[in-house]
């Protein structure tokens, strides 16, 4: 009887005892963090004005590049107000979206670069980084060549943004700067900070610009911030400035975009739409695109046109058997068509786009920065032997 009661007085004891703990277990009461454990996972929101005081610019007051026109059309935007209703609605929702806008400067005087900017959308894609879509990104002129300096980390939630790009520029040195702005969503307001003794000035990029045409890729999907899209690559290896009029999944030749197109004084045209046409039979792509390059032609005689094949999928071959793209097969038809009669007119192929090692998208489809940067390094010979050609 005396063991039983010693017994039971034991397991009462161990019932009551508070469990022993390792320092570093982790209570269950705590939400862990990645933000906590990694600080430099966090978005960097102490503002340099917190120690310094800060001078805020209006971008509008700088040069804004990467819009095709320069009256009737919302800032930030890319298809003015007379094409509204000449687009589909879906390709003027897209035509909102800031991809390939970029605020061009000069700063001198100052120590850090901030940003604020405004979302009218905070968009969530799973196969995206919320800085290539929210996001922006800073460009520094070094020895002549852009180098890239910092992001704006933009919040998982809510619409006004403001972030310390870079801090660490020398007050006594001038910067050539290029901000880019978000690639997949609108927004509506961007200022820039600097040094309350900044002298910052408008720095315009003179020559005529590359235009782009095409499809979610072009538009800026998957680069992991927005100076990594190909299209941006290719503007700061020419140094020429770029309109980005890429509209995800609806990059579809039709025949008014040659009217769009052609209202731009473009250095060169580049049309990349096959990977959107799957939907058309040979025929149709055949036909689209031998009529957008005839009408673009009629209107801009002498400007270089460049048709580039869609990519190849990376997906492994599971079943061995050769696979078709009929969509290469229409495309390259309607090249040697107009080869006949289109001067300036260039062609690239679509299996050197991406490399052949399947590393180089997110989901098979859409380029990773590794697939953009092969997708800059594919165009880049064709583009500098239009830009030679039409006296750029």
């Amino acid at each position: 009887m005396k063991n039983t009661f010693l017994l039971l007085a034991a397991i009462t004891l161990s019932f009551s005892l508070p469990a022993q703990t390792d320092s570093t277990t982790p209570k269950s009461s705590q939400k862990t963090s990645i933000e906590r454990i990694d600080a430099e996972m966090s978005a960097t929101k102490k503002s340099a004005s917190d120690s310094e005081g800060i001078q805020w610019i209006n971008a509008k007051q700088l040069n804004v590049e990467g819009i095709g026109w320069n009256k009737n059309i919302e800032d930030y935007t890319r298809i003015p107000n007379h094409f509204k209703n000449t687009v589909t609605n879906n390709v003027w929702n897209l035509s909102r979206h800031s991809a390939g806008v970029a605020v061009q400067f000069t700063v001198s005087g100052t120590s850090f670069i901030e940003a604020k900017w405004k979302l009218i959308e905070n968009r969530f894609m799973a196969h995206m980084t919320p800085v290539g879509i929210n996001g922006v990104d800073l460009y520094v002129k070094l020895n002549n060549k852009w180098q890239w300096a910092g992001i704006g980390k933009p919040d998982k939630d809510g619409l006004n943004q403001q972030a310390v790009i870079r801090k660490g520029f020398l007050p006594e040195k001038t910067y050539e700067c290029l901000l880019y702005l978000p690639l997949y969503t609108a927004v509506s307001e961007v200022e820039i900070g600097f040094s309350p003794q900044a002298e910052v000035k408008s720095e315009e990029n003179t020559k005529k610009p590359l235009v782009f045409y095409g499809t979610s890729i072009l538009h800026g999907c998957s680069a992991s911030r927005a100076g990594m899209s190909f299209s941006s690559m290719l503007g700061r290896y020419f140094d020429q400035p770029v309109v980005n009029l890429g509209f995800s999944g609806n990059g579809l030749m039709e025949d008014y975009f040659a009217n769009i197109l052609g209202e731009i004084d473009a250095a060169v045209y580049v049309i990349d739409c096959l990977p959107n046409m799957s939907r058309f039979s040979e025929n149709e792509i055949y036909e689209r695109s031998v009529t957008l390059v005839k009408e673009l032609r009629e209107i801009r005689p002498d400007v270089p046109i460049v048709l580039v094949e869609d990519r190849s999928y990376t997906h492994p071959n599971l079943t061995e058997q050769e696979i078709l793209n009929p969509r290469r097969i229409a495309l390259k038809s309607a090249y040697k068509t107009l080869k006949k009669e289109i001067k300036k007119l260039y062609y690239v192929e679509g299996d050197i786009l991406i490399g052949s090692d399947n590393e180089a998208t997110v989901d098979g489809s859409h380029p990773s920065d590794l697939g953009m940067y092969r997708y800059f390094q594919a165009l880049k010979p064709t583009v500098s032997k239009a830009l030679k050609r039409s006296g750029m």
